[in-house]
């Protein structure tokens, strides 16, 4: 079947399965060597996971310079400035004064060990960080390498969105039903706001970083103050009281 292609769709072909590739197998690492085998977690073990996904970030510029070069041509120093002080500064202050004040969710971490954001923890805060680059460096290069192709744009948000919406079915397996389809409804909304960003945003890749990061800070935030549930309601959950 590749054989019968136009090199035209060779040339969008083959970086895309590429890009997903390496998306797919750094995440499968991870979780099967890092969490499952080693216990090494977001949470727990942040500056491993920072130099694991820089690694591969790294892998990707050298892989994809001019897609990368593209991403980051019109974003000024203050631009990285600012995002840098939002990533390390006031997303962690966030976690910082919700868990000062309301403290943190112990009952709802034990029930998800697998969620490093219900700590509320600043350390989860910096290992996130390398992973969104990461998968933004990955969309930025599928979005780019197929806009560059002569792709329309809405065939660009459609393949995107479903590339991107994939790339979570994962957490159903690892995190159960409630967490995959929690996040795979985000995926796909993120599916549809990152091509935006990348193809008619100056220095869209930062909006993107930031939006991203945000959602996982929000998310700690949210389901962090929720109140514990009562002990019926616990027992229909869990079938237990914690």
């Amino acid at each position: 079947m590749l054989a019968l292609m136009s090199p035209a769709a060779m040339s969008l072909l083959v970086p895309v399965i590429l890009l997903v590739l390496i998306s797919s197998g750094a995440r499968a690492i991870h979780f099967e060597l890092f969490e499952r085998y080693f216990k090494l977690t977001f949470a727990n073990a942040p500056v491993w996971s920072l130099f694991y996904f820089s690694a591969w970030s790294a892998l990707i510029i050298v892989l994809f310079p001019a897609q990368v070069g593209t991403l980051f041509a019109s974003v000024s120093f203050v631009g990285y400035m600012t995002v840098t002080f939002l990533l390390l500064a006031v997303f962690p202050a966030l976690y910082h004064g919700v868990r000062t004040q309301e403290g943190e969710p112990v009952w709802l971490a034990h029930l998800f060990p697998t969620q490093g954001m219900l700590t509320l923890g600043e350390r989860y805060i910096l290992a996130k960080i390398a992973d969104v680059v990461f998968q933004q460096l990955v969309a930025g290069a599928v979005i780019l390498t197929l806009a560059g192709g002569g792709v329309p744009y809405p065939a660009v948000v459609g393949v995107f969105v479903a590339l991107f919406a994939a790339a979570h079915l994962y957490i159903f397996r690892t995190d159960g039903l409630m967490w995959g389809l929690y996040y795979m409804m985000y995926a796909t909304l993120g599916g549809f706001a990152f091509p935006f960003l990348i193809l008619f945003i100056p220095g869209g890749i930062l909006y993107a970083i930031t939006l991203h990061m945000l959602f996982y800070v929000l998310s700690g935030i949210f389901f962090a103050t929720l109140p514990r549930p009562g002990k019926a309601v616990q027992r229909e959950l869990i079938g237990a009281e914690m």
